[in-house]
């Protein structure tokens, strides 16, 4: 592997390790993120942006992927590391509404089902972008990574409007 792939890996590796760090603390109580930041709390405003990056920049990485091939080297470490920076922040969230009291308990349905589509994202992307699986399954994990992104979009539409008491 060469030495910018091999620096490309331990930094996502460790931005996957801080994210679950993070989200430990935050977990246990041993960080807050609960505070109000104007009409919604610092959890709420980290999904909200974690959120739209994925939702923007996914389909722009794809249309620029098909329109400039030649920039693809830096297109993927864009891609990969505003993705797990966003997950970063999802996870922010995640850990946030977990941490919850008992009695002010977040339903977790859609949630769940969006935090697990966007780790299958994270985990085929990483797989896929790391050539961290034999050449011959890597069209399966493709076609996952393709249908996790259909399923995130469906589940995030459906989220957001549960959040705003809309379902």
């Amino acid at each position: 592997m060469r030495t910018m792939k091999k620096l490309d890996l331990a930094l996502a590796l460790f931005l996957i390790l801080f994210s679950l760090v993070l989200v430990g603390l935050i977990y246990f109580d041993w960080f807050n993120v609960g505070f109000m930041v104007g009409p919604f709390r610092f959890h709420h405003w980290s999904v909200i942006l974690g959120t739209f990056y994925v939702a923007v920049a996914t389909p722009i990485f794809a249309l620029i992927k098909r329109t400039k091939p030649e920039s693809l080297r830096n297109l993927y470490r864009i891609h990969v590391f505003g993705n797990l920076f966003a997950i970063l922040l999802i996870s922010i969230h995640f850990g946030g509404q977990l941490s919850r009291p008992a009695e002010f308990y977040p339903d977790l349905g859609s949630g769940v089902a969006l935090y697990v589509a966007m780790i299958v994202l994270a985990l085929t992307g990483f797989f896929l972008r790391f050539r961290l699986i034999a050449n011959g399954n890597r069209r399966l994990v493709r076609w996952i990574h393709v249908i996790a992104v259909v399923f995130f979009y469906i589940v995030i539409a459906l989220h957001a409007l549960h959040g705003f008491g809309f379902t």
